[in-house]
């Protein structure tokens, strides 16, 4: 009965970590095959700071309305934003600029394309948040929750997940009840450092483009 609790224990722990993981994956900006990996709304000196919304939560197809090379859908509080937008070519001076154009509630919204971090690039930044106040920003923060944490426990997280999935691999290791063994110590160290490693390396993956 202990053994069979204690694998119980140890798969509910690794299961939990494959919904995190997938949770923060559906977080993360869009696809490079899209021009607008994400939406930026609001400035960072504001009351509700900036509110992300990845681009993976876009509707986005291919528009021939030039200059523009591609139209994304959103919808926010009821209505649905489009943003149309498109990529600078590799010959022009900055490569990782572009531009786009917002349409809100029946209004055009500035909006230009920017980088949410020094290494992740063509998000589409809205300075003027749509009308939206800081209530329904908030609101929007919460249901999109892993784009619009903080860095600190993203940071935290990237360190705390990989002990917990190295303590579920011990668990299981060791629930078969029987004696463990000199050899069975150094086997059981080589599986916490592979697991370690393994699960801080993707963490760290999974999440570098959450942080500066």
């Amino acid at each position: 009965m202990k053994q069979r609790t204690v694998l119980l224990i140890s798969l509910l722990i690794l299961l939990l970590s494959a919904l995190l993981a997938w949770q923060i994956d559906r977080a993360s900006p869009g696809p490079a095959s899209q021009d607008v990996l994400g939406v930026t709304l609001g400035t960072f000196d504001s009351e509700a700071g900036l509110t992300f919304l990845s681009g993976r939560r876009l509707d986005c197809a291919s528009t021939t309305n030039a200059p523009y090379t591609s139209t994304c859908t959103i919808e926010i509080a009821g209505q649905p934003l489009i943003i149309q937008a498109y990529r600078n070519g590799d010959d022009h001076h900055n490569e990782l600029g572009g531009g786009c154009a917002a349409t809100y509630n029946g209004q055009s919204w500035p909006c230009e394309i920017s980088s949410r971090h020094v290494h992740v690039h063509w998000f589409a930044h809205i300075s003027d948040p749509l009308g939206l106040d800081d209530s329904q920003l908030a609101i929007l923060q919460r249901r999109y929750f892993f784009e619009n944490l903080p860095e600190e426990p993203i940071m935290a997280g990237i360190f705390l997940a990989p002990l917990l999935v190295t303590a579920a691999a011990l668990l299981a290791f060791f629930s078969s009840g029987r004696p463990v063994r000199r050899r069975g110590w150094a086997a059981a160290v080589f599986v916490a450092l592979i697991t370690y490693s393994s699960a801080f390396v993707f963490a760290f993956q999974l999440t570098v483009n959450f942080w500066d």
